[in-house]
This record gives structure tokens, sequence and C-alpha cells, in this order.
């Protein structure tokens, strides 16, 4: 879908429970990518509707045929005729095709940025540290089709972009890429603009590549702006009707996801406007299940240096407590598609994946160089 240019390919009618647990790993993910970038930048702030929600819009954007999925089932992609995402490079569902590559010495034997390096998503990865140089060569792992775990390792995915773009940056031996100083300058000013456009400027990282110029125009504009340059950048006349991909691939996943939350989107013409009218219903009980499956696919570090996987009791343990700290009921129901649910749910995510973090005695963006 190109924004003033075409109409969808796919669509997904959301009566009925179906996509609501994928729907709910998708944004348990959203969270804990979140999560990741703030324990690297500490106090960074962005829009979490859209950067929470950008797994689930990659998900819509990248995937061949998401309505497929089948909720009795854990893959994403089920069918023969989506296969083509799981083939050598391809990076599953989310297509991120780069996945065995470590991302700061630009080399396929990982350095310590590579996907395989963070602790958490190494031993469910589908590949070992000794075999991961020779990865990009090989059908993309099975593990990447599972509806627990593919939202995690996409989530990781984006978070290491993140971090690489930072490290990268400045180079080992002082020099500066395009995107330099302006995306240090960037990070900074968002830390006191809320609600600002990370998203955008990761988004077009991750579809178009660090030099494709994106980055850089988008790190010029997030180091100056303020109040006034977030409406600019969020306004979809922005791209509307531009007949370029990358520049319009950051607003078609924006725009799934307010059809999910129900903002107004324009739709013939930039001029008319509908709200949709979706609530997508997210039974508490229901949550603390994925929450738990979703975890389960993950691993630690225990205290005897062992890499070993969350349990369903940790897992549970984590989200009960978040409960508690956020005054939300075990027996109720939030709406997606309702602002203020919505905040809710993001509330609980938060203090769940912390309390679990706490509990297992770890940080989720730990990495290590060792097989685990």
């Amino acid at each position: 879908m190109l924004l003033g240019i075409g109409s969808s390919q796919d669509q997904i009618a959301l009566a009925g429970d179906n996509y609501t647990d994928l729907i709910m790993s998708n944004i348990i993910a959203g969270v804990m990518y979140g999560h990741l970038v703030q324990e690297y930048y500490p106090g960074i702030q962005f829009d979490k509707d859209y950067l929470y929600g950008s797994i689930m819009g990659q998900l819509l954007q990248e995937n061949i045929a998401t309505e497929y999925y089948v909720d009795t089932g854990s893959l994403i992609d089920p069918s023969p005729d989506q296969q083509a995402v799981m083939g050598v490079g391809q990076g599953g569902p989310y297509q991120i095709n780069n996945y065995a590559a470590d991302m700061v010495s630009g080399s396929y034997t990982p350095s310590g940025h590579a996907l395989i390096n963070y602790v958490t998503i190494q031993k469910n990865i589908g590949y070992t540290m000794a075999t991961a140089p020779t990865q990009y060569s090989k059908p993309t792992p099975a593990s990447f089709n599972n509806k627990y775990y593919g939202p995690m390792l996409t989530a990781y995915f984006h978070y290491n972009d993140f971090v690489a773009l930072n490290v990268t940056g400045k180079g080992p031996g002082g020099w500066q890429t395009p995107w330099e100083p302006a995306y240090d300058n960037a990070l900074a000013n968002f830390k006191t603009l809320p609600d600002n456009f990370l998203d955008v400027l990761l988004n077009v990282a991750y579809n178009q590549g660090y030099y494709g110029g994106l980055v850089q125009s988008y790190s010029s504009l997030g180091a100056t702006a303020t109040s006034a340059t977030v409406t600019q950048v969020n306004a979809y006349g922005s791209v509307w009707g531009v007949n370029d991909t990358y520049k319009q691939y950051p607003y078609q996943v924006r725009y799934y996801l307010d059809q999910l939350y129900d903002n107004p989107i324009p739709t013939t013409s930039l001029s008319t406007v509908v709200t949709p009218s979706n609530h997508v219903a997210f039974n508490i009980a229901a949550l603390e299940n994925v929450f738990s499956n979703v975890f389960q696919t993950l691993d630690y570090v225990n205290s005897s240096g062992t890499g070993t996987y969350i349990t369903a009791t940790q897992a549970s343990t984590a989200f009960n407590t978040a409960l508690t700290q956020t005054g939300v009921s075990s027996t109720g129901t939030l709406d997606l598609s309702s602002a203020s649910d919505r905040a809710q749910i993001f509330n609980l995510l938060e203090h769940a994946i912390s309390n679990l973090e706490t509990n297992v005695g770890t940080q989720f963006n730990a990495t290590t160089n060792d097989q685990l």
C-alpha cells in the first residue's frame, strides 16, 4: 500500500478472536523494544503508540498475507503460499533480511552486535555461535515463524539498529558517518520532547538502511525538533502521493496502527478522513497467558552461569505483581483501540517486563560472546 497512490493488497477482518493472541504477542514485543531502548539510553522519550506498535505494523507491511494466520497453531505463516519469507536470508515474516550480520563489525562473525549475541534470544534463535558466520547462506530458522518468539526477535533486531547507529556513528577512528552528530543530538533532544518521531527514524534505518539518506535527514530534523516539528513529521501529508517506498514505509506502519487504534486516517484523499471503529479486546487472563508463552521462548543466565529458559511460573509471577502495581483487574478486559485502555495495557506490560527482569536477576539487553 502506497498512501495516496494505491490501495492495500491485503485486509484482516477482526471479527472474533482469531488474531487477538498474535496482536498481543506483537504488542508485548513492542513494549520490550521500548524497554531495551530506554535501558540503553535512560530518559529518552518516544511516542509509545507508534514505537510499541511498530512490530505489529511491520508484520502487516512486510509479511505475505497475514490474514492466513490461524490462532490454533503456533505459526505466524502457516500456509505454503507464505513460505518464501523463510528462504535464504529472508528473515521470516518480518523480513529482517540481514539478521545474521554483526551490525557494528560488518561481518557475519558475531562480535558483540549480532542478534545471537543477545542472551535473551540466543538459545531459541535456531543456529549457534559456531554456525553463525555461514547462517546467511542457509534458510531462515523455523523459530522466526513462531508467534511467540518471532515478534520478540524482531524487537531485538530494531533495538540492535538503535545501538549500532550510535556505535558506528562515531567510529573507532574518530571519523563521522553522515548521520552524526545529528543522530546523537536528536536522541538528546528526544529526552525533553514527548511523543517525538523516534519510531520514524528507526524505521527508515531498518527499511532503507543507515546510509540511504533518510536516517541523516530525520536525525537532522530531530536534533532541533520542537513540538511543531513533531506535528509536521506526523502529518500524512508529508508523504501522501510520494512514490518512494522508503519515505512511505514508517507512515504505512503508522497507518495500520491508526486503524487498530481508531485514530482518524485519510482514505481516498488527504481531505477525506474517516475514524475507524475497531475494538481489539485484550482479556487480561488471555494477555497473561500470551505473556507467559512469549517469555518461555526467551532465556537468561542463571546464578550458576548457565543459560536457561524463563519458566511459566517466573513469567506469571511478574505479570501478577504488575497487576497489583497498576491496579488492573485480572478478570477485566482492556480495549487496545481506546487511548486510555491502551495506556493501561502499556503500563501493565512495562511493569511486568521490569518485574521479570528483576526477578531473574538480569538485564534483557545483556550480550555475550559465548554459546549458552
